[in-house]
Formats: structure tokens, C-alpha cells, sequence
């Protein structure tokens, strides 16, 4: 019998060690070699605990040194699973997320510009990054009222920064989501997209949900209203930002936000299964929404 530890292999005869096979004392290799198959990495061997044996048969000089190098071994074993948890969705998850974060921060800053340019001038209808510029684009005149206006200037070019910080990070998910998700690309377009996506998880987990899911993703306190018995039940949810839904009279986003839910889940599939643009899928949509708003018209009249 063969037992398999992070620093060597031992073979057994009943309960006892007959052969020990040390691996190289090297971190890289360790690490290589256990990501390759999961190795034992604490208990005992024949009634010896892994850290005894390690200083027994020479592979560490010290229970300190062995400890030592189980602990890199952790990091460097953890760091492998975070990069490989990386997939190419969580990173435009991750670019969606510090786009809220960005947006909510830019907001609170925004009106504090605004108020404190409020205080030291007049009333504006600037504001955001309007203001911005146009606060940077005053000349100090030397008087009075302008005492705060150095410092004005420099939030405001901070402000400018985060506004061109969140543009860039829209220019990567529109960059990456057709190469990641062309087909939820296709339909959804690429924030919309990318949104339902980072509600979802991953495009794995949208791409399991049902189409009745999906319909009312991201509609979280209307659907608890509704399980109360407080609120009718959702018929749109995320997918209302999409222009076929919100463009649509009040009567017909219900049957058109189904049809659009439908072909989302069933692009995200595509996608996820194949990663192969399927370019009927848009046609199709556009067809279905047509006949949804001839009948709708019709039982209208």
C-alpha cells in the first residue's frame, strides 16, 4: 500500500513504513505537484503524524522548517485556485461591480462639489462632471469669493478622474463581452449584459437558469413584496433597462419582457455550451416581438 503526502510517498506493509520516497525541497515543485492531484497534506502515516516523518527521514531539518513550508505551500495552493476562479466572466463581474462602486462614489462627490461651489458662487444647473469642467475652467480673479478655489479645482480634477476611470472600464466590457458572451452580447448588449451576468454569478449560472428567472433577475424587492402577498407579481426586472422592453406600452412589456427573457437564457447557453455566435438569435426576437405587438394591438381594439 501506497500513501501520497505533499512531501513524499511512502509505501506501508500493514502499519508499518517499508519505503519512503522524498520529493524535491522545492517550493515550485511542490506546489505544481499537489495542484496535479491533492496530496495529503496533515494527519499521519502509520501512526506518525506528517511533520514527525518529514524530520525523520530528512525532508525538513526542523518541525519550524516544515511548518515553515506547509504554510507556503497553502499560499501558493489558494493562490492557484484564485487565479484559476479567475474565468474571463468574473472579470468583467468584477469591472460591472467597480462600475456601482464608482457610480455611487461619483455621486456622493459630485453633489459636494456642487454644494461647496454653491456656497462660494451661485445657483448652477451644471452639475456632475459639467461642473467639473466647469469649475476647472474658472480664473482665479483674486477676490475674496474665490478664496476656495484652488482647492475646488483639485476635487474637481479628481472628480474628472473617476468619471474617465469608469469609461475605460465600459470600454473593456465592451471590448470583452462579445469575445466572452457574443450571443448574450447580441441580445442584451453589453452592460446590460454584463449586468445580469454579475446578479447571476457567473455566465454558468445564467446560463442554468430559467427563463422565468431570468425575467425578473435583479428584481429582488418587488418579488419579496409579492411573497408577502403585498405586490402583484413582477414581470420584468433587470431586463426592463433593455429598450425593447422600456420603450414598449405599459400592456405589452409583460409578454415582451417573457420573449426577451427566453432568448437570453437561451443565448447564455449558447454561449456558455458552444461560445459560437448563433446570429439568428437577434431575427428571431425580432420577429416574436412583432407578433406579440400585432396581437396585443388587436385584442386591444
Amino acid at each position: 500500500m501506497q500513501v501520497r503526502t505533499w512531501f513524499g510517498n511512502f509505501t506501508l506493509d500493514e502499519d508499518r513504513i517499508i519505503d519512503v520516497e522524498l520529493f524535491r525541497k522545492d517550493l515550485d515543485y511542490l506546489i505544481k505537484s499537489n495542484i496535479e492531484e491533492p496530496l495529503l497534506m496533515n494527519g499521519s502515516v502509520a501512526g506518525t503524524n506528517l511533520r514527525d516523518l518529514a524530520v525523520k527521514y530528512g525532508f525538513a531539518d526542523s518541525g519550524s522548517e516544515y511548518d515553515w513550508m506547509l504554510h507556503e505551500l497553502s499560499i501558493g495552493l489558494a493562490r492557484n485556485r484564485i487565479t484559476k476562479a479567475a474565468t474571463p466572466d468574473r472579470r468583467i463581474i468584477a469591472a460591472v461591480e467597480a462600475i456601482d462602486d464608482l457610480d455611487e462614489t461619483m455621486n456622493i462627490l459630485a453633489e459636494r462639489l456642487k454644494e461647496w461651489y454653491i456656497f462660494n458662487f451661485e445657483e448652477t444647473p451644471l452639475k456632475s462632471e459639467e461642473l467639473a469642467k466647469n469649475i476647472i475652467g474658472i480664473k482665479d480673479t483674486g477676490n475674496s469669493n474665490n478664496s476656495d478655489l484652488k482647492i475646488m479645482q483639485d476635487f474637481a480634477s479628481s472628480l474628472l478622474g473617476l468619471y474617465d476611470t469608469r469609461k475605460s472600464i465600459e470600454e473593456y466590457i465592451r471590448e470583452n463581452m462579445p469575445v466572452i458572451a457574443p450571443n448574450l452580447t447580441n441580445i442584451a448588449g453589453h452592460i446590460l449584459g454584463a449586468r445580469l451576468l454579475s446578479i447571476a454569478g457567473s455566465l454558468k449560472r445564467l446560463a442554468s437558469m430559467s427563463s422565468s428567472t431570468v425575467q425578473v433577475i435583479g428584481a429582488g424587492n418587488a418579488l419579496f413584496k409579492h411573497l408577502k402577498g403585498k405586490a402583484s407579481s413582477p414581470k420584468h426586472g433587470l431586463i426592463f433597462r433593455h429598450p425593447l422592453v422600456n420603450k414598449a406600452p405599459g400592456w405589452q412589456r409583460g409578454k415582451i419582457a417573457r420573449a426577451l427573457a427566453s432568448k437570453i437564457s437561451l443565448a447564455s447557453r449558447y454561449d456558455f455550451y458552444s461560445g459560437k455566435l448563433n446570429d439568428t438569435l437577434p431575427e428571431e426576437l425580432k420577429k416574436k416581438v412583432e407578433v406579440i405587438k400585432k396581437q396585443q394591438k388587436k385584442s386591444r381594439n
